[in-house]
């Protein structure tokens, strides 16, 4: 007997000399893990298996309690294009899946997860800013990770309009009348923290255009790192290459002036 998986490769590493290991995510069964044999030879069927964010048809056999499952085919490939040719929609792309396996036990089902991960990859692959995307899962995947900053109200007064920043000490936002309580507030762009709180609950599937300034942005990833690195305890690898290159943009600028 054969099983369908249809979903996405989020993870590939080598298994072998000719075997690799895939990782796919897929409706109704989640996360799991497919032993591809032979699909590091030149020939095989299953090569295109091994690029990451494909997205089709797999074939083979589910996976059994926690072992392997494994493909012997696939079908109705489709390729997100420009992720696949562009290093930093890959990086973005790639930090998003880190963080979706990072969330979720092999074998859950992740139904809302798996098609917004697909739109999310829609919108990166179609021009729509990559950070503003990743932004997006990071923030609502705190409440999966045992997090959940409040983002809601002020807790001193329940305001829920005005300027906010982040404190670390409320666990989350502070209204400017209150700014005092927390000399140790971060200080963050009040912009970041409106979209801090927007990103909070906005569908993907929502954003058709988005326009933040690069300071703003920089202010808004500021805040959800501190949030990563403190209470979470992750930093994924994809993030790690990220933050690299950006240190290398700001030390080799396109344009530097004279």
């Amino acid at each position: 007997m054969t099983d369908k998986i249809s979903g996405i490769v989020i993870g590939v590493r080598d298994y072998s000399e000719n075997d690799s290991l895939i990782k796919i995510i897929s409706p109704a069964i989640g996360i799991n893990s497919y032993l591809a044999r032979g699909s590091k030879k030149a020939n095989s069927q299953l090569k295109i298996a091994t690029q990451l964010f494909v997205h089709g048809d797999f074939f083979g056999r589910f996976p059994k309690g926690r072992g392997l499952g494994y493909l012997n085919s696939i079908e109705s490939v489709t390729l997100f294009d420009q992720i696949s040719l562009d290093i930093v929609l890959n990086a973005y792309a790639s930090h998003i899946a880190e963080l979706l396996i990072a969330a979720f036990d092999e074998n859950s089902e992740i139904d809302h997860w798996y098609l917004m991960f697909i739109q999310g990859l829609k919108k990166i692959n179609d021009g729509l800013d990559p950070q503003i995307i990743a932004n997006i899962f990071e923030i609502q995947l705190l409440a999966v990770f045992g997090v959940e900053p409040n983002l809601r109200a002020d807790p001193i007064d329940d305001t829920v309009e005005g300027e906010f920043d982040f404190s670390e000490q409320y666990n989350g936002i502070l209204a400017k009348q209150h700014y005092a309580l927390d000399p140790h507030r971060l200080h963050a762009n009040p912009k970041a923290i409106y979209y801090l709180r927007l990103f909070s609950e906005i569908k993907v599937s929502q954003i058709n255009s988005i326009q933040i300034s690069a300071n703003i942005k920089r202010s808004l990833q500021r805040v959800i790192n501190l949030i990563y690195d403190q209470q979470v305890g992750l930093k994924t690898r994809a993030r790690r290459f990220i933050e690299q290159m950006e240190t290398l943009q700001n030390k080799f600028p396109e344009n530097p002036t004279n």
